[in-house]
C-alpha cells in the first residue's frame, strides 16, 4: 500500500463524510499536486467532487454539475484495479452526486462515502461518527459517540454552528448505529 497515498485519501474524508466540502476539498488539493499516475487522478476527482458539493450546498447547481463531470473524466483514465480505491464505486458516487444536482441541496440526502481504503480499526473508528443537521439551525454536524454511549444512550450536546442544545438519542440494532437529534428547548 502506498502510505502517502492512503494518508492522502484520508486527509479530507473525515471534513467531507460532515459535509464540510470545502475543508475535504482544500485538504485533497494539498496533496493531489505530489501525487502520480492513476493516484493523482483519483486525488483530483475528490477534489473536483467535495468543490462540486462545496458549490451545490450553496445554491450553484450548475457549477456542481460541471465540476462533477470534469471528475468523471478524470476517472475514465484512471485504471480500474488501483489498489486502494474501488474505481468503481468512486465513479458511481460521482454519478450519484450529478443526478442529485437537479435539485436543490439538501442536508440530508448527501453521498456517502465511496468506500476507499479504510483499514478495520479506521472503518470502525468512523462507524462512531454520524452525519446529521441540527434540529435548529439545520446545518449539517457531525455527532461523535464513544463506545460506551452506542448502547442506547441518550445526552445533551451542544450545536458547533449555533450553539443550541440538543438532546442526543443513540440507538444500536443488528450491530447499526444510529444517532437522532432533537431539540432540547427544556435546557433554554
Amino acid at each position: 500500500m502506498n502510505h502517502d497515498f492512503h494518508r492522502a485519501l484520508l486527509a479530507g474524508r473525515r471534513d467531507f463524510e460532515a459535509a464540510r466540502y470545502h475543508a475535504a476539498h482544500e485538504a485533497w488539493e494539498a496533496h493531489w499536486r505530489h501525487a502520480h499516475g492513476d493516484e493523482r487522478l483519483v486525488l483530483q476527482a475528490l477534489v473536483l467532487w467535495a468543490a462540486a458539493l462545496h458549490h451545490h450546498q450553496h445554491g450553484r447547481e450548475l457549477g456542481a454539475h460541471r465540476l462533477l463531470l470534469r471528475a468523471l473524466e478524470r476517472l475514465t483514465r484512471a485504471r480500474e484495479g488501483l489498489r486502494d480505491v474501488d474505481v468503481d464505486a468512486l465513479r458511481g458516487a460521482l454519478v450519484e452526486s450529478l443526478e442529485a444536482t437537479k435539485e436543490p441541496f439538501r442536508a440530508d440526502v448527501r453521498p456517502r462515502w465511496f468506500g476507499a481504503g479504510a483499514t478495520a480499526q479506521e472503518a470502525t473508528a468512523l462507524a462512531l461518527e454520524h452525519p446529521s443537521s441540527c434540529p435548529y439551525c439545520g446545518e449539517a454536524v457531525l455527532v461523535s459517540v464513544t463506545v460506551e454511549d452506542a448502547l442506547g444512550a441518550a445526552y445533551v450536546e451542544d450545536c458547533p454552528v449555533c450553539c443550541r442544545p440538543w438532546q442526543v438519542q443513540v440507538q444500536e440494532h443488528d450491530g447499526v448505529v444510529r444517532v437522532a437529534l432533537e431539540r432540547d428547548d427544556a435546557q433554554r
